[in-house]
């Protein structure tokens, strides 16, 4: 994929929407693209926040940790970002 397609791609979050395109580019060049199986773990609650994720085609499922199993507590979808709290 190209830069300018990567950073079109962040520009939809709006998280990202106001920052300007050059700074961007340089978020985009060293971002690692990932791609993950359905039911594949992203992280888990308590781990190291390292990273953050920007999902740009699927969804994910947040799930929390419970006496009773995990629970489900949000949807992402296409241009959601998780774990940016961790990397602040």
């Amino acid at each position: 994929m190209l830069l300018k397609d990567e950073v079109g791609m962040l520009q939809r979050v709006p998280l990202f929407s106001g920052i300007e395109p050059t700074k961007l580019k340089l978020l985009a060049f060293t971002s690692d693209r990932v791609s993950y199986s359905a039911g594949q773990i992203l992280f888990r609650q308590g781990d190291e926040g390292d990273a953050a994720y920007v999902i740009l085609s699927g969804r994910a499922d947040i799930l929390v940790d419970s006496d009773n199993g995990p629970i489900k507590v949000a949807e992402l979808l296409p241009n959601s970002i998780v774990g940016e709290i961790a990397i602040l």
